[in-house]
């Protein structure tokens, strides 16, 4: 009978116990972690080893021990997309558990004549298995075994100073494997900014609805605020039966432009264009006059329809009937939405209208939209999406989905999980410091972070969070950093970059909404946030960190009005402190990052206000006003 000396449990990054894949970024410092353990004094090596799917080594790296829960950790870089396995293996290190010993003897000044020689025998059976320039390190062990005076910290040094030729020449005892767990590494989807616009509200030349033409002249404005994805709502013909008017208000007005989220009319429906926006082809140009500027279109998908929808007549079977034949409205108790149709996601006919939907994405993905926002995807199945998506994706791999959900955080969750690489997140209400350390803590987590990637929005076009409606400009800007250097996505909806924050009485929601008329902004007004945002771009694009997964870590300090984190791995950290009080100058200490620790002067340069300052060991006087110095974004100066 077989029993085991070494046990390898909670490897990281793995999500459902290696059933789905987690996810990463290439290039990213992606954290390896797993607790092993074994019986007690013996020393422990570990390697991550990672592999592509045809079984090729990509890459091996050593775990270290990192001291808390015996958890060891490493970090590993993958360069390219693709799909990879992790396995962690874990072995008994004789030699450094013999070494280990000999230091606590000479310590207690017992013998260690026998030790010594179990040891020196050891690395002679090594160096008998070791070829060619490895052959000089085993000398250099020998120096330090044969030396006189034996030092017992240069002793101790050695499985450290020595470990690729211990790891290759080793025999490595009671050695165990974990089960694989899948990996799929993603690119730079994973680290976009976004910019929600309604192409109707671009300024247009007749003064009617704007038009994808409008909004291709209007893409250097975006573009010079640094933005990548330009995020449309949908696209479609707009329904005209209970079509709503200003504010939402029954019923509308003549001109009403409607509701885009009201789908589908006599002109067409899914795979249509609202003529007046313009035609396919305006789409396809605006899609390749985006591309030319680095920036991509992203379309919102929602699957609900107008009562003029073709399905509506043509497939009356896809959506539910009430008992007298009638269709069922969309519903939220009280809230009922007459303009809109919900399909019955588990009618008789469930896979010709499971069907019909995915062809939908397919249809665009073919036109060349790359990034699609879904819809409230937590009220349809999540069989269906897992579904959706994989088909999606086997005939469109680079295409990306983003997760329009708000609702437990177990649902949304499993939405990253079984497809959804990008998800809208709690952030707009998170604001006071505890809330924001609780929160992205958890994000952060290993558990969640392998799967789950948040786009940090500041505001949608159903959200005006009452922070935004109350903190002034310098709100605006504050939020605009959290969102910017809080995760690796984040983004805006237009209007944001004016302060636009005029809400309904007693609701986090805009007066006068867009998603009910067409809009004039007048973006050249003077309270206008535009340099600031377009600084946080250009930094998030000249520090890597900040489009990184994984590598956010909050420092303490002693002000609950300044909150303090870094971003990055080791040396590679970006210190963030920011200034959460909207309404006065706070001041206070703050910790340095423990990598910046050790010597008595810090040299340190501000990114966002372009200020060098020299920190002593420890914790630093902190002063942000929260206007005009909201934020300091360091990056230390080695020497």
């Amino acid at each position: 009978m077989k029993y085991r000396d070494i046990y390898i449990e909670n490897v990281m990054p793995a999500v459902d116990s290696g059933t789905l894949a987690a996810r990463g970024k290439a290039g990213d410092s992606i954290p390896v972690e797993a607790v092993i353990y074994s019986t007690s004094h013996q020393s422990i090596r570990a390697m991550a080893i990672i592999r592509s799917m045809s079984g090729k080594i990509i890459l091996r790296s050593e775990m270290n021990n990192t001291g808390t829960n015996d958890v060891f950790r490493t970090i590993a870089t993958i360069p390219e997309k693709g799909l990879y396995s992790i396995t962690v293996s874990a072995w008994i290190d004789k030699t450094s558990t013999i070494i280990k010993g000999i230091s606590s003897w000479l310590e207690a000044g017992e013998s260690v004549e026998s030790d010594m020689l179990e040891l020196k025998q050891r690395i002679s059976d090594m160096e008998m298995r070791a070829r060619g320039k490895n052959k000089r390190d085993f000398k250099n062990i020998w120096n330090i075994l044969n030396s006189k005076d034996m030092d017992r910290e240069i002793l101790a040094s050695i499985p450290e100073r020595f470990s690729f030729i211990l790891n290759k020449y080793d025999q490595k005892e009671s050695k165990a494997t974990s089960d694989k767990f899948r990996l799929e590494i993603l690119g730079d989807e994973l680290s976009k900014s976004w910019y929600e616009v309604f192409p109707r509200s671009q300024p247009s030349t007749n003064g009617k609805s704007g038009t994808f033409n409008d909004l291709a002249h209007r893409l250097d404005y975006i573009s010079k605020m640094g933005f990548d994805v330009i995020y449309l709502p949908p696209i479609h013909p707009i329904g005209k039966t209970s079509r709503r008017g200003k504010n939402g208000i029954l019923p509308c007005k003549k001109g009403d432009p409607g509701s885009p989220w009201a789908i589908g009319s006599e002109k067409g429906g899914f795979k249509s264009i609202e003529p007046d926006l313009g035609t396919l082809e305006d789409f396809k140009s605006l899609i390749k006059e985006a591309r030319s500027k680095n920036m991509e279109i992203a379309l919102d998908i929602a699957f609900q329809c107008s009562p003029d929808h073709p399905y509506v007549m043509e497939h009356p079977e896809w959506f539910y009937r009430r008992p007298d034949g009638t269709i069922r409205y969309a519903e939220n108790p009280p809230k009922k939405y007459y303009d809109i149709y919900p399909f019955n996601f588990y009618c008789e006919k469930k896979e010709e209208l499971w069907e019909e939907l995915r062809d939908v994405v397919m249809y665009w993905a073919g036109v060349g939209v790359r990034m699609f926002r879904m819809d409230n995807p937590h009220t349809k199945p999540i069989g269906f999406w897992e579904w959706m998506i994989q088909s999606v994706r086997s005939a469109y791999p680079d295409v990306v989905f983003l997760s329009e959900s708000f609702t437990t955080e177990n649902l949304m969750y499993r939405l990253s999980k079984v497809g959804f690489q990008l998800s809208y997140s709690y952030f707009t209400w998170k604001n006071l410091d505890w809330e924001i350390k609780s929160y992205f803590n958890e994000l952060n987590s290993p558990a969640i972070n392998s799967f789950f990637t948040p786009v940090l929005f500041t505001n949608t076009p159903d959200i005006l969070s009452y922070t935004l409606q109350s903190g002034g400009r310098a709100q605006f800007i504050i939020r605009a950093i959290l969102a910017a250097t809080l995760s690796s996505s984040w983004g805006i909806y237009s209007g944001y970059e004016i302060c636009e924050n005029t809400p309904i009485p007693g609701r986090e929601e805009y007066l006068d909404s867009e998603k009910y008329e067409i809009k004039s902004r007048d973006f050249d007004d003077p309270l206008n946030i535009r340099d600031e945002i377009s600084k946080l771009n250009k930094i998030r694009n000249k520090n890597p960190v900040f489009r990184e997964r994984g590598n956010l870590k909050f420092l303490e300090t002693n002000n609950p009005s300044l909150i303090a984190y870094t971003r990055g791995f080791g040396q590679n950290k970006i210190m963030v402190i920011v200034n959460l009080n909207p309404e006065l100058v706070e001041e206070g200490m703050v910790d340095l990052p423990d990598e910046w620790r050790g010597v008595s002067k810090v040299k340190v340069i501000d990114i966002y206000n372009l200020e060098s300052y020299s920190w002593v060991d420890g914790r630093n006087f902190v002063r942000l006003t929260p206007e005009f110095k909201p934020v300091h974004i360091f990056r230390r100066v080695l020497k």
